[in-house]
């Protein structure tokens, strides 16, 4: 079986994204197929622009073609949703290949959030132009859609008319490194909340300023750290008043050892996402055993029950957030029963084999076709 992997970000592993691909893609290989990758590096210069999102699509379609040129055409494209709708709607010139998306997070769905919030006017004319049609038709027409949360899978059922058997959910995993903080961790301390993510709006970042700085002034010793921030310090820190400037910290993010070495230093972990697929960050922050504050949507509802394995909280709620936090903050006990079995629940639920099982039985269902 040969399967071209398409998602318009680097290929290195450094974003969620990447990894959730490289990691399951790896198993898949193991399993006996070829695999072979098209991201955003393999992008010639002259399309790396504000047209990007629009070219690589017709990469994608390009590179399937050639190689139904030589004779060896893929059986699968894997393709980002948002890139997929010239190999969905004009596979037959590549060789027929199946055409499986996979949705980090649906882009329509996303779109909605997006709008609540406001947007300037310029994102709002371009994207729907060069990205959200694209999605729209490969999450209706793609022979298979891979998501990452039901409430994903059910926007699919019903608004895309897909059918209950065409639509797959998946789960991320962490590498075995985040476990290893998990036998040591002390849950005597709490000094330090991690956020691990973007520092955009979507992530809760509004919510995360807020809550911070009402509970700052009961807890002199509590230290927020961003991993994977992606701004400078000063613009991270800028979200916050001037008199808790000083207790944000940042660090960028690195290699699973180093991200793993965060969240060992960490307490616990919050995050407060507006929208989301199932953030790779969450499976890490429980596989080593921190407690979890996140928003009760996307996957994050998926994975976390409410005081077993993690605290849910209402999204866009700053004050629910301050209340987590003060919560874990005067119960140890509270924080090493959640943390234990969130640990757990990482370990035995959510594995890459695991995940790689699922994509491979749909690849080779849609390859027999």
């Amino acid at each position: 079986m040969r399967v071209l992997v398409a998602h318009n970000v680097p290929r290195a592993r450094n974003g969620g994204m990447s990894r959730i691909m490289g990691f399951i893609h790896d198993e898949i290989e193991r399993r006996g197929a070829t695999v072979d990758w098209l991201c955003n590096e393999d992008v010639p210069p002259a399309f790396n622009n504000r047209w990007q999102r629009f070219a690589f699509p017709w990469l994608v379609l390009e590179r399937a073609r050639a190689a139904a040129r030589t004779g060896m055409p893929y059986d699968i494209v894997n393709v980002h949703e948002p890139s997929g709708a010239a190999i969905t709607l004009l596979k037959r010139w590549a060789g027929g290949p199946r055409v499986a998306a996979t949705s980090h997070g649906l882009e329509r769905r996303g779109w909605r959030e997006q709008l609540r919030d406001g947007i300037p006017l310029r994102t709002r004319l371009l994207y729907p132009a060069t990205s959200l049609w694209q999605s729209d038709l490969t999450d209706r027409f793609a022979d298979h859609v891979f998501c990452l949360n039901h409430e994903d899978r059910d926007f699919l059922i019903r608004e895309c008319r897909r059918a209950p058997d065409t639509v797959t959910r998946i789960f991320p995993a962490a590498a075995p490194v985040y476990s290893l903080a998990a036998s040591s961790r002390d849950y005597s301390r709490f000094r330090t909340l991690l956020f691990a993510g973007t520092w955009i709006a979507r992530k809760g970042i509004e919510e995360t300023a807020a809550a911070f700085t009402r509970v700052a002034g009961g807890l002199p010793d509590l230290r927020l750290v961003v991993l994977g921030g992606f701004f400078p310090l000063e613009t991270i820190r800028s979200s916050f008043p001037q008199s808790v400037r000083a207790r944000v910290g940042a660090i960028q993010a690195a290699d699973d050892a180093g991200n793993a070495a965060a969240y060992a230093a960490a307490d616990a972990m919050l995050l407060p996402s507006r929208f989301e697929g199932t953030p790779l960050t969450l499976i890490e922050a429980m596989a080593s055993g921190l407690p979890v504050i996140t928003t009760s949507t996307c996957g994050m509802k998926d994975v976390i029950e409410n005081g077993t394995n993690g605290l849910l909280v209402p999204v866009r709620s700053p004050e629910a957030i301050a209340g987590a936090i003060l919560r874990l903050a005067a119960d140890q006990n509270l924080r090493r029963r959640l943390g234990r079995r969130a640990h757990v629940d990482a370990a035995t639920r959510y594995t890459w084999k695991e995940s790689a099982e699922v994509v491979d039985r749909v690849y080779r269902a849609l390859a027999r076709r």
